[in-house]
């Protein structure tokens, strides 16, 4: 009986070893898609009026707007968006504006992996130019 009970553990687990959701481990860390705004004098800038939408108008809100203590630095799109997208490549307009009237659009193609862990970014700029 402890015999028949050892094999049939032994051969669960190499069934369940065999299934495809296995494969799908995530990490822990939380992923962000982000871009630097800069003025003309290659300068962050912060405290910008900043939208961002998907190719269809949606409205994206990441988790974090600006990331602090790195000046310039907007959150594009985040993790917490990773069962909005799909292996296929998403369209994200980002645009930021100041109170003087310079503005800063970027498009950026954003997916996730198979398992539906991390956004990915597939184009797009790194920085932008206030103008």
């Amino acid at each position: 009986m402890k015999k028949f009970l050892l094999i049939s553990f032994g051969m669960f687990t190499i069934v369940a070893c065999n299934n495809d959701d296995f494969n799908c481990i995530c990490t822990t860390e939380f992923a962000m898609i982000t871009i630097l705004v800069v003025d003309s004098l290659d300068n962050p800038v912060d405290s910008l009026n900043v939208n961002i939408e998907d190719g269809f108008g949606r409205e994206i809100k990441p988790i974090y707007k600006q990331l602090q203590f790195v000046p310039g630095r907007y959150v594009v799109i985040d993790d917490s968006y990773v069962n909005y997208l799909s292996n296929n490549p998403m369209l994200i307009r980002f645009s930021a504006a100041d109170s003087i009237g310079r503005s800063a659009q970027a498009l950026i193609y954003v997916n996730t992996d198979d398992c539906y862990c991390h956004v990915n970014k597939i184009a797009g700029a790194d920085k932008i130019t206030l103008k």
